[in-house]
């Protein structure tokens, strides 16, 4: 039995380590790389601990990535004016905000670090549904997914205020507009066991 212990352990770290997946997230980096921006531009993610992520800029301007004194990692790259790759992989748990040093109001982010495995509970929980039309002006319809009977739909302006509320069905979908003001909101839909989000434009 003394002689198949450290066999034993051998086979049980292999399985641990084939069960453990790295991802790496890219991150396009340049002017108004911001939190609010779309697509590869978004500047804040959110990844499980020992995935990588990579800044990656291609044209003019001198940018740098530097995580700010309460980041929870410490991380810098070199400043490139012609394009240029920075890498980091963020191993602890917390959240870390960086910015471009030349362009602080103009280039910064977060990136959230939770345990591994916690992103594909969080997928398990999201809720998957359609607006239509989105930009609207008077009435939104909320279309939910197959086996999904009743929501709670919530309007927040882009100042995190709640600034609608209201139940919809799969029958029953359809929310009138009128009593918020024209801009961008991000409309959550709530159900007893998931939640979703989206942007949503009010003409």
């Amino acid at each position: 039995m003394i002689k198949k212990l450290p066999f034993i352990l051998f086979l049980m770290l292999s399985i641990n380590l084939v069960a453990q997946t790295t991802n790496t997230v890219t991150i396009d980096w340049s002017f108004d790389s911001t939190p609010s921006a779309a697509g590869s531009a978004n500047s804040s993610r959110t990844i499980e601990v020992g995935d990588m992520v990579t800044w990656n800029w291609y044209s003019g301007g001198n940018h740098n990535v530097k995580s700010v004194l309460n980041s929870n990692e410490t991380f810098e790259s070199a400043f490139f004016q012609n394009g240029g790759t920075f890498s980091k992989t963020f191993t602890l748990v917390g959240t870390n905000d960086y910015v471009c040093t030349p362009h602080a109001n103009s280039m910064f982010g977060t990136i959230t670090v939770v345990a591994e495995g916690v992103l594909s509970i969080l997928e398990a929980k999201r809720l998957k549904f359609e607006t239509f039309p989105n930009p609207a002006s008077n009435n939104v319809s909320i279309q939910l997914p197959s086996g999904t009977e009743k929501a709670t739909v919530h309007f927040y302006d882009s100042l995190g205020r709640l600034a609608l509320s209201k139940k919809v069905t799969s029958i029953k979908n359809t929310i009138d507009l009128n009593s918020i003001s024209s801009g961008v909101y991000i409309l959550k839909v709530v159900t007893e066991d998931k939640i979703g989000s989206q942007k949503f434009i009010k003409n």
